[in-house]
């Protein structure tokens, strides 16, 4: 099968809460990816989650430990077994299903500056430090070779915080930057202007889930995030993304559904109750 009719489905914001178990994010990540599929029956995907972990998390090292353990399986009785494989990468794994249905899990960190905006640096198992000026932080990631993304997020934009990312946008220092966009952006809120400014800029703007805290938060992982065509190698599938990113021919489409505005309501009280 030629790359021409293979592509790549990428979510480019994931973050693995303590409420999920790894069966059921799996399951819950590979249907969604699926349902992107316009072609019916058709396999010849690459499904990848690009993890963004906070501060204190490491699912990802509690994946890659489990396979250098030897425990390579973990299994649920509804959402089934799923296989742990190493790639030639640090920072990335391959998670098949008995079905055969694939995963690849690409290591993340999510940073917080000193002006309290969230940088994602992917596709990394590097660690950067919170609190540093943005400028500062992005250069960091950069220079480590990783995915620099600042992504949008509920009020983060506004006021004296949306003024500093507008100035970053602006500025020598955002070449080679991305924007995040996020599935959890409420519909009838419109685009936002740093969107609009990024790409005059021709800064690319990578979607990603964003998955929330809560108990349904893992049923968004997979669906909204951007498609790409050609497919990945085995060998070092996420240093393969990460060139084409960086490449200026980088087809990014996105996919995926904002969310209603009464259920964005509904999942920040749920937030602030929680």
């Amino acid at each position: 099968m030629s790359k021409a009719d293979s592509f790549i489905l990428v979510d480019a914001h994931v973050h693995i809460q303590d409420c999920f178990s790894f069966p059921q994010f799996f399951r819950c990540a590979y249907d969604n990816f699926k349902k992107q599929i316009n072609s019916p029956g058709s396999d010849h995907f690459s499904a990848v989650l690009l993890l963004a972990e906070v501060v204190g998390t490491h699912s990802f090292k509690a994946l890659r430990d489990l396979c250098d353990k030897g425990s390579v399986v973990v299994h649920d009785d509804v959402f089934g077994t799923w296989n742990l494989l190493k790639t030639a990468e640090s920072y990335s794994l391959a998670v098949r299903s008995d079905k055969g249905e694939s995963l690849l899990i690409v290591a993340g960190r999510q940073v917080v500056t000193e002006e309290r905006l969230e940088v994602l640096a992917l596709i990394t198992d590097q660690h950067f430090p919170d609190n540093e000026p943005l400028c500062r932080t992005v250069e960091r990631i950069k220079t480590d070779g990783a995915v620099a993304v600042i992504p949008w997020g509920a009020g983060k934009w506004l006021g004296h915080r949306g003024k500093i990312l507008t100035t970053f946008i602006d500025s020598n220092s955002a070449k080679g930057t991305f924007i995040g966009d996020n599935g959890g952006r409420p519909m009838l809120w419109g685009v936002p202007e740093h969107f609009k400014q990024a790409q005059r800029r021709n800064l690319l703007v990578l979607p990603g889930s964003d998955p929330l805290p809560l108990a349904n938060g893992i049923e968004r992982v997979g669906s909204f995030g951007f498609r790409m065509s050609g497919r990945l190698s085995d060998h070092k599938p996420a240093t393969e993304l990460k060139k084409r990113l960086f490449s200026s021919q980088a087809d990014v489409v996105p996919y995926g559904s904002l969310r209603p505005s009464f259920l964005f309501l509904k999942d920040q009280i749920s937030l602030r109750l929680k």
